[in-house]
């Protein structure tokens, strides 16, 4: 009728994740002791606006695992691996890009 079982099965998993939202506690434990916690208070000035180096990080790490997931790296020697360690998350690329959209998430509501 609507598209069928497909998109029924794509709505669910969208109400799925909204469920799954990390909370502010879970991504303090989370990073608490990694290089993205410490970037935290490092100042930066992108376009003439102060930002943090890790909100930066952030935000192009969230294009290049969402390219990875794609099968496109963003460069020649980028490695997933890299950003695991980095932010402190664990799993596969879908789980690394949810994760770190929550992270996003989470800055930008606090902020």
């Amino acid at each position: 009728m609507f598209g069928g079982l497909k998109t029924f099965y794509t709505f669910v998993d969208v109400i799925i994740k909204h469920l799954k939202q990390m909370t502010t506690q879970q991504i303090q434990k989370q990073i608490n002791g990694t290089q993205f916690q410490k970037d935290l208070e490092v100042e930066m000035l992108i376009n003439g606006n102060v930002s943090s180096r890790a909100y930066y990080n952030l935000v192009v790490s969230i294009r290049d695992v969402s390219l990875f997931s794609k099968g496109i790296k963003a460069h020649r020697f980028w490695r997933l691996k890299d950003v695991k360690a980095y932010f402190g998350v664990k799993g596969g690329t879908d789980k690394v890009l949810e994760q770190l959209k929550a992270y996003k998430d989470a800055i930008w509501v606090s902020a």
